[in-house]
């Protein structure tokens, strides 16, 4: 029974901690609950709020240009309509030829006319013939039969409704002619009066038009003066029934003819407009299915205009649920791109992940390469796989700058996949892109000097061209004159851009560096130079560390490259590590060459302070001297937290001494930050190791690889490498590498015989001091 009861006691104990304990959740949930998932979306929702407008108002397939020789034929997918615009401009043309000149009567001459033929009733009022000069009777043929003639059209005198009438329509009738001047015609009209033209009556007869069309015989040239006589005579027989009087009015008229109408040239042109506006407009009809353009036909301006006209054809063709679909379409993929990119960044490169300020300088930089690939397409059709291929190019040299080959290379083809579901463009393309990409990137592992660059961009732009030229000459008809050369000149075309691509990512290294917070090799070789100001100072002002930075750079150096780390990165941190040391040199064991030892008047805390602000000391003197970011966090990390062993030691013996409290571990470590790089923690185990090795008192190879060994795991134990992704395995190659270089400074010599005994220098003890001089 008791066994019974403590097994029922057993279970229900189990059941109300198995309660307690919260039930873990779905993996996936999990997942969407971290923060990196978060700024994940944050980006990717940026990136198709970006790039999908990008794509939909500026991409598209409208690629062609004037003098483009067509590859495939392009063919009708709806029908639809469009304005034969030579043939509509035919018939406006031709409407215009046909429609008349238009001439405008002369008004002045009309009135001057009208008070000359009123002025025949005056000569009626004289009392004699002869009161008139005899050469004005002359020329009007003016008799006393005329002035008897004149005295009926006067009464009270006055003239009569009669000659008001008469006069008005003979003057009528005379301006039904059009006597125009040679000199004021227009130009297309017969001199003649063969073509017809358009007058317009100065005041017109009731029931006619204001506007009349005259031909043939209505018109007359004012210097066919036989003509314009018998017209004028013509007319006074019918409207003045006084025969003397007739030949009076006519000899009047006649005396200073001038033109009836005058052309009118502002008039006529806008009647001819009017014209031409009202000619309606000719369309040609194309069916579905029917060819465009055939395979070989070089594209002209009208043509484009022709392709332009059928896409928008069918654009409006389709129905709202249609335009809906192809645009969720299109901004589905690039959503895909976005989660794609951003799953490899997760599985891929941590850095990226644990650093939003990354993510969002990748983002803007893709969504920067496609703007640059759209924009530039749709600027230069000509040169469309140059001008595409142009920013994925730059892209991928940057990103295998800041980052690795690998990730350089997915990103090229993520990078390649948006430009072409921006512009609609073609696998091969995506081919070129990808060739001028993967040479790039395989070529370029770090940037030690700019005519690396250029043998990159010369290689890749080979490349590209090589890819142009295959992929051309199996697709284009070569049968078309110049294309063979048209195809030449675009492959010549992406050599240059593959020198353009690293021309312009060499000339904006400095803003990549700043941006992404890396630090070339080409930088890092100019920052190793030996002439560089800050190591000048060190070398004069602190020589003792300069030569343990020159020690330590060759053993973290030759470390780095044995487990595939960045070995000019490490060795340019070792060379900077000390500065700070550069502000009190003669506080440090390697600088004070033997003298005495500053440490020895003062108190273990005060000594503490100044060995602990080297740190600091050589933070501000790297901000000074503008040194890149990565190269500060050697100086910061080259002790991590550490425990300065020496003086806490000192300082427990001082209380010890004074019966006072041990003092705290905590108080006596450097502030860190533990390394974040492999870099920094290779250099953190070297600055050690040499220190200690130089105490040594006869560095054996058993001794010093003991010093390397047991300095390696106490600063594992002490977690200083917990924060820097390094394994064991790598750990346990940096301290075989570490040996190697030391062995190699302190090799063995043999000592050659003397006839004098020399009295053995005496072994040091391992210098209390050394802990000082790290």
């Amino acid at each position: 029974m008791a066994n019974g009861k403590s097994k029922s006691s057993t279970t229900t104990r189990r059941r109300e901690v198995r309660k307690s304990v919260p039930r873990p959740g779905p993996k996936w949930l999990e997942m969407l609950r971290r923060r990196e998932v978060g700024w994940a979306a944050v980006y990717i929702t940026m990136l198709l709020a970006v790039a999908g407008p990008v794509a939909i108002w500026l991409g598209g397939t409208d690629h062609a240009y004037p003098g483009q020789v067509v590859t495939e034929p392009v063919m009708v997918r709806v029908a639809f309509e469009r304005e034969d615009v030579e043939r509509t401009q035919q018939l406006r043309e031709a409407a215009k030829r046909n429609l008349p000149a238009t001439y405008v009567a002369d008004q002045a001459y009309l009135s001057a006319l009208t008070d000359r033929l009123n002025d025949l009733l005056t000569l009626a009022e004289y009392d004699t013939l002869e009161e008139v000069p005899a050469e004005y009777r002359e020329q009007i043929n003016l008799s006393e039969l005329v002035r008897h003639e004149l005295r009926q059209y006067i009464s009270n005198k006055e003239p009569t409704e009669q000659w008001a009438t008469d006069t008005g329509r003979f003057l009528q009738e005379f301006f039904e002619l059009a006597v125009l001047d040679p000199e004021d015609q227009h130009p297309s009209d017969d001199p003649v009066g063969m073509l017809p033209i358009t007058i317009v009556h100065p005041d017109p007869a009731p029931g006619k038009a204001l506007e009349q069309r005259l031909f043939g015989r209505r018109i007359l040239s004012l210097t066919d003066t036989q003509r314009l006589g018998d017209e004028v005579e013509f007319a006074t027989r019918l409207f003045y029934n006084k025969e003397h009087l007739q030949k009076s009015v006519a000899a009047l008229v006649m005396l200073h003819p001038q033109a009836t109408y005058h052309y009118d040239a502002k008039l006529t042109s806008l009647r001819r407009d009017e014209a031409a506006a009202a000619v309606e407009r000719q369309v040609l009809i194309y069916e579905p299915d029917t060819v465009l353009f055939a395979t070989g036909t070089e594209l002209t301006r009208d043509d484009i205009a022709l392709i332009h006209s059928e896409q928008r054809a069918y654009s409006h063709s389709l129905t709202s649920g249609q335009s809906l679909l192809v645009l969720l379409g299109r901004l589905g993929l690039i959503l895909l791109v976005g989660v794609a990119v951003w799953t490899y960044i997760f599985y891929y490169n941590d850095k990226i992940v644990r650093n939003p300020m990354r993510g969002l300088a990748i983002t803007s930089l893709v969504l920067l390469c496609q703007f640059m690939a759209v924009g530039l397409g749709r600027g230069y059709p000509q040169l469309l796989e140059a001008m595409t291929t142009l920013p994925v190019l730059m892209a991928a040299t940057v990103l295998v700058i800041v980052y690795d080959q690998r990730f350089a290379l997915a990103m090229g083809g993520f990078l390649g996949v948006l430009v072409l579901l921006s512009l609609d463009l073609s696998a091969a393309n995506m081919l070129v892109m990808m060739s001028g990409v993967g040479v790039s990137v395989a070529l370029l592992r770090e940037v030690r000097s700019r005519s690396k660059l250029v043998t990159v961009g010369l290689w890749s732009g080979l490349a590209m061209a090589l890819t142009v030229f295959l992929g051309s000459v199996m697709t284009h008809p070569l049968n078309v004159p110049n294309e063979l050369w048209r195809i030449i000149m675009d492959s010549a075309a992406m050599v240059v851009t593959g020198l353009l691509a690293v021309g312009i990512v060499q000339w904006g290294l400095p803003a990549i560096e700043k941006v992404f917070k890396v630090t070339t090799a080409m930088t890092l070789k100019e920052l190793n130079d030996a002439s560089h100001p800050l190591l000048q100072r060190l070398a004069q002002e602190a020589p003792g560390t300069y030569q343990h930075s020159l020690r330590i750079a060759d053993m973290s150096e030759a470390a780095a490259e044995t487990i595939g780390a960045d070995g000019l990165f490490c060795r340019v941190g070792a060379m900077y590590h000390d500065i700070g040391k550069i502000n009190k040199p003669m506080y440090f064991i390697e600088n004070q060459g033997g003298g005495p030892n500053r440490h020895d008047k003062l108190t273990p805390a005060m000594s503490l302070l100044i060995i602990v602000g080297h740190v600091k000391d050589g933070i501000e003197m790297a901000r000074e001297y503008a040194l890149p970011p990565t190269l500060r966090h050697f100086i910061e990390s080259h002790h991590g937290t550490t425990l300065v062993e020496y003086f806490y030691h000192a300082a427990k013996k001082q209380t010890e001494a004074q019966d006072k409290p041990e003092p705290s571990e905590f108080e006596f470590r450097y502030p860190g930050p533990k390394p974040q790089t492999k870099e920094a923690a290779i250099m953190l185990l070297c600055d050690c190791v040499e220190s200690a090795a130089r105490s040594l008192p006869e560095p054996t190879p058993v001794r010093l690889e003991q010093v390397v060994n047991t300095l390696a795991r106490k600063r594992l134990m002490d977690g200083q490498f917990d924060e820097c992704n390094l394994t064991l395995s790598e750990l346990h190659k940096i301290e075989e590498s570490i040996v190697k270089t030391l062995r190699a400074v302190y090799h063995g010599r043999i000592a050659y015989p003397t006839d004098k005994k020399e009295e053995q220098p005496q072994t040091p003890a391992a210098s209390s001091n050394a802990a000082a001089a790290s």
